[in-house]
């Protein structure tokens, strides 16, 4: 499996600091969702847990108050005009 879908399959480990996207997958199940935004951010990194989620902040540097699983969360990339 790992060997035809390597292209598609991406393990990403954030490192503190890095600017990310959280999807917001409870949206998906409200009949509205295709007008509402799908991702929360940009936010950041502020450290890792051993069991695999992440600790983010706004960019205000405030916290958020759960931890969010890896599945959960995208590379931020700007776009330059």
């Amino acid at each position: 499996f790992k060997a035809d879908h390597e292209h598609i399959l991406a393990d990403y480990n954030f490192q503190p600091g890095t600017l990310v996207l959280i999807c917001n997958t409870r949206i998906e199940k409200e009949l509205d969702h295709k007008s509402r935004s799908q991702f929360l951010g940009p936010m950041v990194v502020v450290t890792h847990t051993a069991r695999g989620s992440y600790v983010i902040a706004n960019l205000d540097g405030a916290i958020l108050k759960a931890c969010i699983a890896q599945f959960c969360i995208y590379l931020y990339v700007r776009e330059c005009p």
